[in-house]
């Protein structure tokens, strides 16, 4: 009986486990899924044993081994295996070069091609590393940069449980209307797709079996979901998702800092890096976004990318072509911008990327960018010169180059203006695409760069003089279209970093002017039309609307609201801003006003030393006071804005400075 009696429990328990294993089998794979929703071309590889005269190339990264995601552990991401570039100088091409010819000799063939010795570029033997890296007798092989790039794929999917699909989607539309529409280096509709196929196959333990199988690009996919995510969080601005941001941000912040010190394996490795950069610049760290930016462009030229026949032999289709030469295009762009904006120099130089043809850039605002890189360097030289100090009264070079910048913009964005900015809220249909916008403010912004040259020098007054009318006009033209979108469309907020860059470099203008004003008043103020007087009035009251509605969330917001100060007291001085109008004192009263920089130069004539702390502005006419005290402002020492317009530029090598384009 009890023999009996143990049979049966035996063949129920054997039964039981029957089950459970076949349904751990039916669930399915999260990489078949991520293959019917993202297909990927396979470029074959070829055997050198096959033909001594053929160069064999490591497959590109659009591949995928099939055998990476069977080996894949759950805290472990493997790399695909992708092509390094070695240049002329390296050994190893040198060495390539030479196997190439002895195999070559060793068999009859015809003598190998330039485009063959330039393909040696690209020539690894990622078997023999491999081998020698798993290779358990040998302990003395430093580690692989393979196993850097390595991190807990279950971290990258913490997003589904802090939201849901819903507001998932939410924030990926949010990710293209402020990224993907000017820089489309994600798919985001495939993105969408695959996003929601991981919502909806969220059943019994998928998770697990998605954390221990993902492969490379799964993983990769996740870390760009995430960015996209956290972009779209951070450029919505809403307070209550600041703790959804966090937590995202946790999430993968390991992932991100692993890729940036892995190889560069493939094209998603350096999108993941520059979506890293454009996180960066949402967060208001110009500095950071512009390193990420140089970081994603050197992985493309690891790969070999910025190398023409490496990349027509590598990029073989026609959707590939797009991908890569969209994401160069971006980085090139996005290197000029935000080297301008911090005052670095630029990483790559016009022909960093001969590789890329501009015919497979389709998006519009890439394209319109792009030509206008080839124009741009030559209105630093105005700007540079200045600088140094040297006079600039070249009117015939000035009209020249406004006569270029006007005839970009047409052909940038052809009928489209910002002229009729005032009946965008009454008639919404009448305001143009958004990159459009863009592009007619950039225009606008350039136009008044090359206008600052006359003020910055004092060799010329009466050249001078002659430009403060359109200097004026600029200023409020330029402020009043931003003030429109801010107060008609939510475009302003979500694009904040962008609008505030131009909004700062209009008010720069403006502090020109009135410096200039100030310096000159006694045939200045008499020659003030009233026109004038009230257009610098309203940029001004516009101006301080703008910046202080977003100090709570912008810290270039609250550096311009503490310049802003200082220059209504001189505004108010020079009689241009009624103290009793409405927007001469409004925002700014509790603002602390920012810390003056001591001159580099002797003060002369009138100008008084600075003191090196300015006491808190009080005037009995105007309502409210400042908050006492003074404080350096966020990240960076702020100065006085009357000292710091004079000639008080920083020590170095200006030539350099200001080589870069004007954006």
């Amino acid at each position: 009986m009890l023999s009996s009696l143990q049979e049966q429990l035996n063949s129920l328990a054997s039964q039981v486990q029957y089950s459970s294993n076949q349904e751990q089998t039916n669930l399915p794979s999260p990489m078949t899924m991520i293959a019917a929703t993202r297909p990927r071309d396979h470029i074959p590889n070829t055997n050198p044993n096959t033909n001594p005269n053929t160069i064999p190339i490591i497959s590109h990264s659009y591949t995928e081994s099939t055998t990476d995601d069977q080996s894949s552990t759950p805290k472990s991401s493997r790399t695909t295996a992708s092509q390094h570039f070695y240049g002329p100088t390296c050994p190893d091409y040198a060495l390539n070069v030479g196997q190439l010819k002895l195999r070559r000799n060793s068999c009859p063939g015809p003598p190998l091609q330039q485009k063959q010795l330039q393909l040696a570029s690209i020539h690894e033997d990622d078997a023999s590393d491999e081998a020698d890296q798993n290779d358990g007798q040998n302990t003395q092989f430093s580690v692989s940069p393979r196993t850097i790039d390595k991190g807990d794929p279950a971290m990258l999917l913490t997003f589904r449980s802090i939201m849901g699909l819903q507001e998932t989607t939410q924030l990926l539309y949010i990710y293209q209307e402020v990224v993907g529409e000017l820089h489309p280096v994600v798919d985001i509709d495939a993105l969408i797709m695959q996003t929601r196929s991981w919502y909806a196959e969220a059943g019994a333990g998928i998770w697990d079996v998605l954390a221990s199988s993902t492969g490379a690009a799964t993983y990769e996919l996740l870390l760009i979901l995430n960015l996209c995510l956290a972009i779209a969080l951070r450029a919505d601005g809403n307070p209550s998702s600041s703790n959804t941001e966090t937590l995202l941000r946790d999430s993968f912040q390991d992932a991100v800092n692993a890729k940036l010190a892995a190889p560069a394996n493939s094209i998603q490795h350096a999108t993941i890096i520059f979506l890293k950069g454009w996180y960066d610049f949402f967060q208001e760290m110009p500095r950071s976004a512009w390193r990420m930016c140089g970081i994603a462009g050197r992985m493309l030229m690891e790969l070999g990318l910025h190398n023409a026949e490496v990349f027509r032999h590598t990029v073989k289709t026609e959707a590939q072509r797009t991908e890569a030469c969209t994401l160069i295009s971006s980085i090139v762009i996005l290197d000029r911008q935000w080297s301008y904006a911090t005052g670095l120099p630029t990483h790559f130089q016009d022909k960093s990327f001969s590789s890329m043809s501009t015919s497979s850039v389709k998006n519009p605002y890439l394209k319109a960018m792009l030509s206008f890189i080839l124009i741009s360097d030559r209105f630093s030289e105005p700007i540079s010169n200045a600088a140094k100090g040297e006079g600039y009264n070249d009117e015939n070079s000035f009209e020249l180059m406004s006569f270029q910048i006007e005839q970009w913009r047409k052909k940038a964005v052809g009928d489209y203006t910002v002229a009729n900015c005032q009946t965008w809220h009454t008639d919404p249909s009448t305001r143009p695409p958004t990159w459009t916008i863009l592009l007619n403010l950039r225009a606008e912004s350039v136009r008044s760069q090359i206008l600052k040259p006359f003020f910055f020098s004092e060799l010329d007054i009466e050249i001078t003089k002659n430009h403060v009318r359109s200097a004026t006009d600029r200023v409020y033209d330029i402020i009043h279209v931003l003030h429109t979108l801010d107060a008609t469309t939510d475009i302003y907020r979500k694009q904040h970093p962008y609008y505030q860059h131009i909004l700062a470099c209009t008010a720069g203008l403006a502090f020109l002017l009135i410096a200039f004003i100030k310096q000159n008043r006694a045939t200045m103020l008499p020659s003030l039309t009233p026109d004038l007087i009230e257009s610098l009035g309203g940029s001004f009251s516009m101006c301080v609307t703008l910046t202080t509605k977003y100090t709570h969330r912008s810290r270039s917001a609250r550096r311009l609201a503490k310049r802003l100060i200082e220059m209504r007291r001189n505004l108010l001085s020079l009689g241009i801003l009624n103290p009793a109008s409405p927007g001469s004192h409004e925002g700014l009263d509790n603002v602390t006003e920012s810390i003056r920089r001591a001159s580099l130069a002797q003060p002369v004539g009138d100008f008084q030393p600075y003191t090196e702390y300015s006491p808190p502005f009080n005037n009995g006419v105007i309502p409210g006071g400042f908050v006492g005290g003074t404080v350096i402002s966020d990240t960076d020492m702020q100065m006085g804005w009357e000292d710091s317009l004079r000639l008080q530029w920083p020590i170095g090598d200006v030539n350099h400075m200001f080589s870069e384009s004007i954006f």
